[in-house]
């Protein structure tokens, strides 16, 4: 019987489109190819200093091999070099970028733009096209800038330094748009480095009541769900996000099995949408100016996503959201249920068929992602549980929440009821999972038992809990010195939970990910979350999640966290 090789997928974190993306197709390929997987959420190095402890877990003795999206959790030369540093003695796979010591599986950027550039100028007459580029240090965004200088000059089309900007790859660099913007007010087309800088771009031009697909048209890459859904629907270059995560498991296997790697190249496909002036033969929703719920000011709503979204993942807020109070949000939440929320409507993206909601019904239709929608929800509940500790408080806005997810889950239980198993009830165990963690007594001798216990409401069969000695306290910007030995407390298999007794819960932190106390479970990928709270850092926790709570990660970590700082 051949023996399993374990892989560490190291990744800055699991929101979003692109890196969930990329998670899930790794757990396909683990699940097809018999490979045990490792999820390593840990945060950009040196920024995200409280979760950046998690690489460690990367040199375990078990893990025979690293994948990792290098370009995602490295930004700076010092952050490289502790990178590799980290994982020195590992067979290491670079993800979605290039990188010359690593053997590296990414996009074929480069066919990917000139299908965008070819549509641009040959289909679309324009001439004056400017590029929106990604951070240097991201081999992706400095291909798809070289391969637009290569098209425009095989063109014999102007390009100068003014019509070229930098993003960081974020919807935050509005600032940086609006620059490339103002120095280029004749430009007939923009195209960014990936769909997240298009956010920023959309956000310019509206704000200067541009209007995207006809004034100016926008181009993308990734091809992340959320494009088909903005206003108007976002061209982009799709890049299989799961198909990266399943090559760069079944390689990264391979190579933990001493098989020597070389570069592997995906191809990627341009999907004309309306931000370039791309008529798909169905009339495009108005959609009506409303007042502000609570500030008084007026806004366009593209969708409720893309309002939502700008709290939650860019900080750069609309004025009804700046403070995050409670009552603000009950009072959003609350309408939203009562007016704005639609019905279920099957809706294809591509080549791909999903289910979403319809937003703002009256007076004009938008849909989201009902995936999606559950993503936004759950890191608005996480933003506000840092900004108010009260339980109280956290049940209140658990409740309103829920009762959206009930509202979505019963449309599509009675819509579509060949999806029902991805989202039926998934609401109503987390509230029971979050009531489960309030009750346990912080003094018990079983307090973690009970906490593995509680795990089995969100579909949890095997987890782990590994604390140190005492909490320890972390300074932003000093390097964490990881403990040599962890304390399991307790652990939960197919055949129940086990509290271990103190004489032997002393574990080397190198053996932690050898499955002798997670072995026998229906699947092998386990997740790993940092336990930590107000700077203390207090221990990891390695769990198995199916997929209908993937997207709850951040809720999920954020209530163990908080039941776990009062032991």
């Amino acid at each position: 019987m051949s023996i399993r090789k374990t892989v560490a997928l190291m990744t800055r974190d699991l929101s979003g489109e692109f890196f969930g993306g990329i998670v899930r197709g790794a757990r396909m390929a683990a699940e097809e190819k018999k490979i045990n997987l490792m999820v390593i959420p840990g945060g950009v190095i040196g920024d995200d200093y409280q979760d950046n402890v998690l690489y460690y877990l990367a040199k375990q003795k078990s893990v025979d091999a690293v994948a990792c999206t290098t370009a995602s959790i490295v930004n700076t030369d010092e952050s490289y070099d502790i990178f590799k540093k980290e994982i020195k003695d590992k067979p290491s796979l670079a993800v979605a970028d290039k990188y010359k010591d690593y053997p590296s599986i990414y996009y074929d950027n480069a066919s990917g733009i000139r299908e965008v550039m070819d549509y641009l100028i040959n289909e679309k007459e324009c001439t004056n096209i400017i590029m929106f580029a990604g951070p240097e240090v991201s081999s992706d965004a400095e291909e798809r800038l070289a391969e637009y200088r290569r098209f425009m000059k095989e063109k014999h089309l102007r390009v100068e330094d003014s019509m070229i900007g930098r993003g960081d790859h974020t919807a935050m660099c509005v600032e940086e748009a609006e620059k490339l913007i103002k120095a280029n007010p004749g430009a007939e087309a923009i195209v960014c480095s990936n769909d997240a800088q298009a956010q920023a771009v959309y956000r310019v031009l509206k704000n200067n009541d541009r209007v995207i697909g006809k004034d100016v048209l926008v181009s993308g890459f990734d091809d992340i769900t959320e494009s088909a859904y903005m206003d108007p629907p976002l061209a982009s270059v799709r890049a299989s996000d799961l198909k990266l995560g399943y090559e760069a498991c079944t390689l990264a296997g391979r190579m933990g099995d001493g098989e020597q790697a070389s570069d592997k190249v995906l191809e990627c496909h341009f999907i004309k949408r309306e931000s370039v002036g791309y008529d798909p033969g169905r009339t495009v929703a108005a959609f009506e100016s409303r007042q502000n719920i609570s500030a008084g000011t007026t806004f366009d709503i593209p969708s409720l996503a893309s309002a939502m979204s700008d709290f939650v993942f860019t900080g750069d807020v609309h004025d009804y959201q700046s403070e995050c109070q409670k009552k603000l949000i009950e009072d959003f939440f609350n309408r939203f249920l009562s007016t704005y929320l639609g019905d279920i409507v099957r809706r294809r993206s591509g080549d791909q068929l999903e289910y979403a909601i319809s937003i703002f019904d009256r007076g004009g239709t938008q849909y989201i992602d009902c995936n999606r929608l559950f993503r936004i929800l759950d890191s608005i509940y996480r933003i506000f549980c840092m900004k108010h500790k009260s339980e109280a408080s956290r049940m209140d806005l658990v409740r309103i929440i829920a009762a959206v997810k009930s509202r979505v889950a019963d449309n599509l239980e009675r819509r579509s009821g060949d999806i029902q198993k991805i989202v039926v009830s998934q609401h109503e165990s987390l509230m029971r999972f979050s009531k489960s963690l309030l009750s346990i007594d912080p003094t018990s001798e079983d307090r973690y038992a009970k906490l593995m216990e509680a795990l089995s409401l969100i579909g949890v069969m095997n987890a782990g809990i590994f604390m140190f000695e005492r909490p320890v306290k972390q300074t932003k910007g000093v390097k964490f010195a990881f403990p040599e030995k962890l304390y399991l407390k307790a652990y939960r298999d197919r055949t129940g939970v086990h509290q271990i007794d103190e004489a032997h819960q002393l574990t080397p932190t190198d053996d932690i990910m050898d499955y002798r106390y997670l072995e026998g479970g229906r699947q092998h990928t386990f997740y790993t979350m940092s336990l930590h709270y107000s700077g203390r850092q207090m221990g990891v926790l390695l769990i198995d999640l199916d997929d209908e709570y993937f997207s709850s990660y951040s809720l999920i970590n954020n209530e163990i966290d908080l039941t776990v700082s009062h032991f």
